[in-house]
């Protein structure tokens, strides 16, 4: 090492020296770690290994004791006349036998005999010691099974001395005369169990009610223990160490006093196939854990000693090339400084030998070749250097830099050319004065100037750029410091994203959220809030009225004239909507030909005036489209806030009363709602069932299905089951469609309906991968599509056949808005879903539906169907239906099929699928698997 100015320069050769010996000291502390893993890994696998020995000897010897005793059962149920014992004298006669079974404590190691009747009561005990029987339960459940099962049955017990229990049944003559029951305590076990492995054996169980436990922590006793003087000790130093027997399977290694011990804990049930408690091994390990560590030290003194001597070697190996490197590192700074011919000079002084060479000759011929190389990109650079200055003053981006100050040092073409200034004009004005000034301005300098300072490296913002002309841009700044400031003062590189192009499209997008795209009025959405708030202002005494429109005829002008012809009516009605309305109204499109106007500061003599003055504006203003003139009129139904309704949804709710009311009296009309007792209980009806409606889609069970089933015309086969709603009420009466659907539609609670429907057709196909489903879906449905996104991820899941299922929609519901039907039809239908038209031939509009959207089935309206065996315009026209619709490549259901001569001449005329109540009435009844096609249709 020696001194270089303010920095320290390190040789080459010690950092390799030093970074070998520490590669070398890794290997070599890798070697001493993965032979301490070895050998800590080879001690545990014998440690398993005698565990497995130890768990199959002890189970062993449990199973040789309850085989022996289970044998000497036997023999004494085959020489014993228990058939005359199991009377009621046998039990004296036992006692008299009594001193010819005392031997068997001695010769057969027998602690307990019992006797008992096949019913299990005890005829006779006996034990010479004290030794307490099983539980009762546990004895009459042995008894019981050996009963039952006329075979030998071993209990394992421990209350309070381990002891196997034997009960053997007595077979003479094809009879069972009784029960034999020997005992032997497991103590003799534990201490031969000892001797022949060498390692003790502890059984624990948990500690009785009445008696303290001597494992206070484990809460149990020592059953049995051998070794018990030398283990007493040890047991209460495991209660106080572990948490309990369930902690040693984790660490079954413990020191203690100058010992090592290997402690295997396992479930008592495990190898005696019964009873709680614990059988814990203990083995003293002392022996084979020193020569583990005898292994490591050894391990150590190696790799200390190789590690020495590879250092030696080292220092030796890396001296010699190190000195050739030391020429080569003396002559390559010159590359930097541009002296490319020097360095090659330097470097061919030493030209290497053309037989020794080695890599680091290979690197000086790299060098000259790289000083070629770095003259040549010397030249690129500098032609890359004007590519990019040419690149700057053409890019469609703002691109400018600025000083430490604050102030534009260059700019590019297009930043001028933008705000209508020249270079050297905008050069060394502040960045801050070229956007609007507002209170933003303090902030935006003091986040510039923390750029500046090295505390922040990238800073974003959008702000107004100023032109020369007055226009303002949208502009989005991206400001970054620079690594390091240039000569010149530059700074901060700034780049800006004109976006002004798109602010005025998201302000666009914010307007049709809010309006009628087709004639610029308000939607419903924002005429509800408007609504909400005239009922805030009417608490402060301002009173307003609410209008509604529905255009007469204009279903017949756009099924004539087309769909042009609708738009052009529906604008010019709005235009004359605006004529007749002051600044202050709320002019609204609900939807299809209803408009609503909301005149604020108005009583009931304003509202009629601004109807009549309508009304008479309507009647003098002929239509004209493409040669055709139609007479435009309305009805006109009015409500007042807060005279009529409480709310929106009752003030909504009344003026549709009243707009029906105009047109029952003739069209061109209007009408104020009153609460007459007609209207009054048509209200009071809808309100009820919006109460219902609402409640039973919440409730589970509230709303049911019954099933129908659809069958096959030519077979008769059922295809599918359609599926009607019905809401059960609190008396318990089901309510069908016909009473609540019209409520439910004035209600806005069609699309509950429908999710309710959707969710329950979805889950029914999931749940039957044989059903096969038709959901109705209604106009608030094909307006809104988040309740298919249900049907899209099952099938993407493949959790769903898209064939299974299609979707019936009526000409109402797809009129309500053409275009979001057919986007929503058009989406489902490309992942595989297909559609029916529901009351084809009821609507005059029908056959464009037919032909213009993907529908693959089609579902004769029940008016052609009544009549049909009587009327023969209806089959002329069923036939014109069924051929038309077959021309279409798509089926044909026919539904109202009440009787027998009706279905007949349907199959006559081809129709696919029949319905009706001659085939089956609706009930709860479960879907039953058909053959061919499956279906649910869900019609409301």
């Amino acid at each position: 090492m020696r001194g270089g100015g303010s920095t320290r320069f390190f040789s080459l050769h010690w950092k390799g020296l030093l970074a070998l010996s520490l590669l070398l000291i890794g290997l070599s502390a890798t070697f001493a770690v993965l032979n301490y893993v070895h050998l800590k890994s080879q001690f545990r696998t014998q440690q398993d290994i005698r565990l497995s020995t130890l768990r199959s000897q002890f189970k062993g010897m449990i199973e040789r004791s309850t085989d022996r005793l289970e044998r000497l059962g036997l023999v004494l149920a085959a020489l014993g006349d228990f058939e005359q014992l199991s009377t009621k004298g046998g039990k004296a006669e036992f006692g008299k036998q009594q001193s010819r079974y005392a031997s068997m404590r001695y010769e057969l190691d027998v602690e307990r005999m019992g006797f008992f009747t096949p019913e299990g009561e005890s005829l006779w005990q006996w034990s010479p010691t004290v030794i307490p029987d099983l539980s009762h339960e546990r004895q009459q459940a042995a008894l019981k099974d050996v009963r039952e099962n006329e075979r030998p049955v071993s209990v394992f017990g421990c209350e309070p001395v381990c002891t196997l229990h034997v009960f053997v049944p007595v077979l003479q003559n094809r009879r069972n005369h009784g029960i034999i029951q020997l005992s032997q305590r497991i103590a003799d076990l534990v201490i031969d169990f000892r001797a022949l492995t060498n390692t003790d054996l502890a059984i624990l169980v948990p500690a009785e009610p009445t008696a303290p436990a001597e494992l206070k922590h484990w809460q149990l006793r020592t059953a049995a223990l051998s070794s018990a003087q030398t283990l007493t000790e040890l047991m209460q130093h495991l209660d106080e160490r572990f948490r309990g027997p369930r902690a040693l399977s984790k660490q079954s290694w413990l020191s203690w006093q100058g010992k090592d011990y290997s402690l295997h804990a396992i479930p008592l049930a495990e190898l005696t196939g019964g009873g709680e408690g614990v059988l814990l091994f203990i083995a003293d390990v002392s022996v084979e854990a020193a020569e583990v560590r005898r292994g490591i030290q050894e391990g150590l003194w190696v790799t200390g000693a190789a590690l020495v001597v590879a250092e030696l070697l080292l220092l030796l190996l890396v001296r010699l090339p190190l000195l050739h490197l030391k020429r080569l590192a003396e002559a390559l700074p010159l590359l930097a400084q541009g002296g490319y011919g020097d360095t090659r000079r330097r470097l061919n002084q030493h030209a290497p030998s053309a037989r020794l060479r080695d890599e680091i000759d290979i690197l000086t011929e790299a060098s000259v070749r790289l000083s070629y190389q770095l003259e040549q990109t010397h030249h690129a650079l500098t032609a890359e250097r004007d590519f990019v200055q040419g690149l700057f003053d053409t890019a469609q981006v703002l691109i400018l830099t600025q000083t430490g100050a604050g102030h534009v040092d260059t700019v590019n073409e297009f930043t001028a050319q933008l705000m209508g200034l020249s270079t050297g004009e905008l050069s060394g004005k502040r960045f801050v004065d070229l956007i609007e000034v507002d209170h933003q301005d303090a902030e935006l300098r003091q986040q510039l100037e923390t750029l500046v300072d090295h505390l922040q490296r990238r800073l974003e913002h959008e702000s107004v750029l100023l032109c020369a002309d007055g226009r303002m841009r949208h502009v989005v700044w991206v400001h970054t410091r620079l690594r390091q400031e240039h000569a010149d003062g530059v700074a901060v590189l700034s780049v800006g994203l004109d976006v002004t192009d798109r602010i005025e499209a998201e302000s666009r997008m914010r307007w049709l959220a809010s309006h009628d795209s087709l004639t610029g009025l308000v939607n419903r959405a924002r005429f509800r809030e408007e609504v909400e708030q005239s009922f805030l202002l009417a608490q402060r005494g301002s009173h307003s009225a609410l209008l509604l429109f529905d255009l007469d005829h204009f279903k017949d002008i756009n099924d004539s004239s087309g769909h042009p012809a609708g738009d052009a009516l529906l604008t010019l009605f709005a235009d004359q909507l605006r004529t007749c309305s002051r600044k202050t109204d709320v002019l609204a499109r609900l939807g299809g030909d209803e408009f609503a106007v909301l005149l604020r500061e108005s009583d009931r003599v304003g509202a009629e005036r601004y109807a009549e003055h309508i009304t008479r504006q309507l009647d003098g203003m002929p239509f004209h489209f493409e040669g055709r003139s139609y007479r435009v009129s309305a009805s006109i139904g009015i409500a007042l806030i807060p005279q009529h309704g409480n709310s929106v949804e009752e003030i909504m709710a009344n003026v549709d009363i009243a707009m029906y009311q105009a047109k029952r009296t003739g069209r061109c009309r209007w009408h104020i709602f009153s609460y007459s007792e007609g209207e009054r209980s048509e209200t009071e009806q809808r309100v009820y069932w919006r109460s219902v409606i609402t409640k039973c889609l919440a409730e589970v069970g509230g709303a049911i299905l019954h099933f129908q089933p659809v069958v096959r015309a030519v077979s008769g086969d059922v295809v599918y089951h359609e599926a009607l709603i019905r809401l059960r009420l609190d008396d318990g009466r089901i309510a069908f469609p016909g009473e609540f659907l019209d409520a439910a539609m004035r209600s806005q609670l069609m699309y509950a309906i429908d999710s309710f429907v959707t969710a329950e057709a979805l889950r029914i196909l999931k749940n039957d991968q044989s059903a096969r489903l038709s959901v109705n879906l209604s106009a608030a449905a094909l307006d809104d599509p988040r309740w298919a996104q249900g049907f899209k991820d099952a099938v993407r899941d493949g959790e769903l056949d898209p064939s299974r299922v299609h979707f019936e929609i009526t000409e109402t519901a797809a009129i309500a808005d053409l275009k979001a039907a057919q986007k929503i039809m058009d989406d489902l239908n490309h992942i595989g879903f297909a559609f029916a038209l529901d009351d084809f031939g009821a609507g005059f509009a029908s056959f464009f539906y037919l032909k213009h959207l993907p529908i693959k089935y089609v579902k004769i309206d029940r008016s052609f169907i009544s009549k049909l065996a009587t009327d023969k315009g209806d089959r002329a026209f069923v036939t014109a239906l069924t051929a038309l619709a077959h021309g279409y490549d798509q089926k044909v259901i026919a539904e109202g099929v009440e009787d027998g001569e009706t279905l007949a001449l349907l199959r006559d005329l081809g129709v696919d699928f029949l319905q009706g109540y001659f085939i089956g009435r609706p009930g709860p009844a479960r879907l039953e698997t058909a053959a061919g096609e499956h279906a649910l249709a869900f019609e409301f």
